[in-house]
């Protein structure tokens, strides 16, 4: 498996941090064969800052943004996201690569004040610094979706600009939106997905596929999410 080092540094600076044992948690759902296992088992974070699902990282696009509105923590049988600055969420274990399935059903509870992002990363990479990595698979309430790669402070469109699919759900009228994403890893393929339907698909080669999974939400945002795990193909 891949192997990940958090550098010290990683604690007292980089990232805010989580508090609590894991247990058997949200955090914990799907947890299987295929991580890593912490990549040199990172120490588990310290509580602060906003979140408070145990084991769980949080980072910011803008590091020197304010984290004021930024809330991570367990809400039923799920985990519930207030934001404040743009972010990335993650357990640090959950760290894969061959074939694997990342997915959770995110409902937005309330309407946002203008078109905002949410969903799905996978192969994180270098989380911890200037050369961070990683794909993502993200929403917004107009029922649009967007597959985006990250390297370092640059992003770059996967699969075009910003696209309509019938199968996101849109707002009903109470103003709360409910969709399952799912990000499907193959040997050859990358497949997105929503309420179980393909949205796009992609050549492996042309994203990030192998490191940590998790969460990202922009900025603004009040989101339950439910259900996130990770799981190994056969």
């Amino acid at each position: 498996m891949h192997k990940w080092l958090l550098a010290a540094v990683f604690l007292a600076l980089s990232l805010p941090a989580v508090a609590q044992d894991r247990g058997g948690g949200a955090g914990a759902q799907g947890r299987g064969a295929g991580p890593a296992g912490g990549r040199g088992a990172p120490p588990r974070p310290a509580a602060g800052n906003g979140i408070e699902v145990g084991g769980w990282w949080a980072r910011l696009d803008d590091p020197k943004e304010s984290r004021t509105g930024l809330r991570f923590f367990t809400m039923g049988t799920g985990l519930h996201a207030t934001t404040g600055p743009n972010v990335i969420l993650f357990d640090a274990d959950e760290d894969w690569e061959g074939p694997y399935t990342t997915k959770a059903t995110f409902t937005l509870t309330k309407l946002a004040s203008h078109e905002v992002a949410y969903g799905l990363f996978v192969g994180g990479q270098d989380l911890d610094n200037d050369k961070q990595r990683y794909t993502y698979f993200v929403i917004r309430q107009d029922g649009k979706y967007l597959i985006r790669k990250r390297t370092g402070a640059t992003v770059s469109d996967v699969a075009g600009d910003w696209a309509d699919h019938a199968a996101i759900q849109k707002p009903n009228a109470q103003g709360s939106q409910t969709n399952e994403l799912a990000i499907q890893v193959g040997r050859e393929t990358v497949t997105f997905l929503a309420n179980g339907q393909t949205v796009a698909a992609q050549p492996a080669k042309a994203v990030d596929v192998v490191g940590i999974s998790g969460l990202r939400v922009r900025h603004g945002l009040d989101l339950q999410i439910e259900g996130f795990s990770v799981t190994q193909a056969k």
